[in-house]
């Protein structure tokens, strides 16, 4: 999807042509990458980004793109903020070959990693030191250096102060780009040394669309468009992976059971998820944010809304439990899942957060 890189210094035209995000060949976030190509435009490099946004909405991708765009060596260019996409640089970049692009992340520090038996689920002070040794090279093909490193919010505070020497005096030739889903847990002074880049959630139907445009039958690809909930990531690895879906749908499942089950259960299942947090933190709060949308659709057909459906495909057992309760009820539920959600991002010990959300829900064998 990432066929694209650009930017050598060459002479701007007077009148670009407007920022496309189809440039950079990534779905969505036309606002976010108008911003980075007009910053290439205006030859206003920072020297540290922060894309923040939920995972799999396409961070990863536009860090990519960018680095296409700083490093591309055609000459043939109307607009040096579009990468053409095939020269040596561009390919290289989306190869993941090119020397002067380097991307750090959890995957690439367990690789790396000896047989210690480590969990893997944080950034360790080893790998930013390793980040850190990166951007003190200069560069070798490209006009600067591109450091990108993932899974930003991984990093425990040892390590996000070691990052943060890094931040404040770095190298005139180097750009970073720091990738995280959850910006709240990033040192303030990280945020302030860096340019911020909001990302967040597709429209479906340009999810299903890209979908489509690749070969994706209609009917399935709107199907993965909407259990996607607006992550082009997650729905582009679906339709090569169809046991994603599958696995959604047991999210679903899972979370439709969980509100549908007496207190005592709720209560029950509160706990486990609460104990294994810790372990399972990624995925924890997945199967949280589809739980508010299951509670959000049941508040939609409470009202009458039902064209605005997140799962049609389990509209029936939604609407048994929309009938049985109250907006304010429901409203309720909705409003503690956020708050749980909330308080997990801002280190509230899961457990108590887990069941002071399950405890706000209204019973469904009756009116709340």
């Amino acid at each position: 999807m990432i066929e694209m890189c650009a930017a050598q210094q060459m002479q701007q035209p007077h009148s670009a042509p407007p920022a496309r995000a189809e440039d950079w060949s990534i779905i969505g976030h036309e606002a976010a990458i108008e911003g980075l190509r007009r910053s290439i435009r205006q030859r206003r490099i920072p020297h540290a980004y922060l894309f923040a946004g939920p995972p799999n909405v396409g961070k990863t991708a536009v860090a990519l793109a960018f680095s296409q765009a700083l490093c591309c060596q055609s000459t043939a260019r109307a607009d040096i903020s579009a990468p053409c996409g095939e020269c040596l640089s561009c390919r290289k970049i989306a190869r993941g070959v090119h020397p002067d692009v380097e991307l750090f992340d959890l995957a690439g520090q367990a690789a790396n990693a000896d047989s210690s038996g480590g969990k893997n689920t944080t950034m360790t002070i080893d790998t930013i030191r390793r980040v850190a040794g990166a951007t003190v090279l200069k560069p070798l093909e490209a006009p600067r250096r591109i450091v990108i490193v993932d899974d930003a919010e991984t990093m425990q505070e040892v390590a996000q102060e070691a990052l943060l020497k890094t931040l404040e005096e770095p190298p005139s030739s180097v750009t970073m780009i720091l990738l995280a889903d959850e910006i709240e847990v990033l040192l303030p002074t990280i945020q302030s040394r860096c340019r911020v880049t909001r990302f967040g959630m597709v429209p479906s139907r340009a999810v299903e669309q890209a979908l489509t445009a690749a070969g994706q039958a209609t009917s399935s690809a709107k199907e993965i468009a909407a259990l996607s909930y607006g992550r082009p990531g997650w729905a582009l690895k679906a339709m090569a992976e169809p046991a994603l879906v599958v696995g959604q749908m047991a999210t679903i499942d899972r979370g439709l059971a969980w509100i549908e089950s007496g207190a005592y259960d709720r209560l029950v299942t509160g706990v486990r998820l609460g104990d294994t947090f810790q372990k399972r933190r990624g995925e924890t709060l997945s199967d949280l944010e589809t739980l508010l949308r299951l509670w959000r659709d049941v508040m939609l057909l409470r009202v009458g809304l039902d064209r605005f459906v997140t799962h049609p495909a389990v509209a029936e057992r939604l609407s048994s439990l929309a009938r049985g309760l109250d907006v304010h009820g429901v409203r309720r539920a909705v409003q503690s899942v956020q708050r749980c959600i909330s308080d997990l991002h801002m280190n509230v010990r899961p457990r108590l957060a887990i069941e002071a959300m399950v405890l706000q829900w209204p019973n469904c064998s009756q009116p709340a």
